[in-house]
């Protein structure tokens, strides 16, 4: 049988890829040989792994969930190659991972619209950011400035600051969260305040600079400045008319281009978001890189 492949994450170096499926199941590879290096023994319950992510410069330890709720930490060097269940969210369904960069903590985020941030020594939530109340929201519309309305997809810590993250998801909205008021600082939309649709791990952060790829037929792919909170530009993405973009992940490919893979026309392509970058940072920026 077929299994599809939900979910992947390179160690920091690059030198392995570890790659999570729609079984359940994680396998570990090297990627010079492509070769097969790690298989955790863990007995699957079946369900997909929706998030998975290294330990930040670190190679000997990946942290990964299921939908159903619990959370893995797989000791890549431990010989007796066993994982240990460090966490469980029984009510929620996880939709995304992320570890942050700065090594203190990480967080998960799915169904019920919270953002919970865990100790990685304790493997417990320290801090939960999100909505006081179940479902999805149908409250007055300003309210959304403040939290999800809808699940969430993606979360992403900032590789600049140890105190901020970015989520979105299916509600058309990205926020910016500050960790020290638990409070969103920025909710990012276009002039019509329609946001991203997000349906996968489709948001990704270099510095200053977010990507986000949403389930749409056209303008999938939105550059946004963070600090700012507006859209610099749309990207282009080649897809057949009939068959539209519906773009379900989007990553940084370097510092200048954007790498995408479309749920409708099975592929993954290379974007470059350069001239975008140079009308954001000016001059010096040129001058910078040339």
């Amino acid at each position: 049988a077929v299994v599809s492949t939900q979910s992947t994450g390179f160690t920091k170096d690059g030198t392995r890829l570890a790659v999570g499926y729609g079984s359940g199941d994680v396998t570990l590879h090297d990627t010079k040989t492509a070769k097969l290096t790690c298989c955790p023994s863990r007995k699957s319950d079946q369900l997909p792994v929706t998030g998975l992510q290294f330990r930040s410069k670190d190679r000997s330890e990946m942290l990964y969930c299921l939908a159903s709720g619990p959370i893995f930490l797989q000791r890549i060097e431990d010989e007796a190659n066993v994982v240990d269940v460090m966490s469980a969210e029984e009510e929620n369904e996880i939709n995304t991972l992320d570890v942050s960069e700065f090594g203190y903590y990480f967080c998960t985020a799915g169904k019920d619209r919270n953002i919970r941030i865990y100790d990685w020594e304790k493997f417990k939530p320290f801090s939960v950011l999100g909505p006081l109340t179940e479902g999805d929201y149908i409250g007055p519309p300003e309210d959304t400035l403040t939290q999800h309305g809808k699940r969430i997809f993606s979360v992403k810590f900032s590789n600049n600051s140890p105190y901020h993250l970015v989520s979105g998801g299916w509600d058309n909205s990205v926020k910016v969260w500050d960790l020290r008021t638990n409070q969103v600082v920025k909710s990012m939309s276009t002039a019509s305040t329609v946001g991203p649709k997000l349906c996968g791990d489709a948001l990704a952060i270099n510095g200053d600079l977010c990507v986000t790829g949403s389930l749409l037929p056209e303008n999938a792919i939105e550059l946004w400045s963070i600090k700012e909170g507006r859209r610099i530009a749309v990207l282009p993405y080649e897809s057949p008319q009939l068959r539209g973009e519906y773009v379900l992940v989007v990553k940084f490919c370097g510092d200048s281009h954007v790498i995408a893979g479309s749920a409708t026309c099975h592929d993954a392509q290379i974007i470059s978001c350069m001239p975008n970058i140079r009308e954001l940072y000016g001059p010096y920026l040129s001058r910078v890189l040339g």
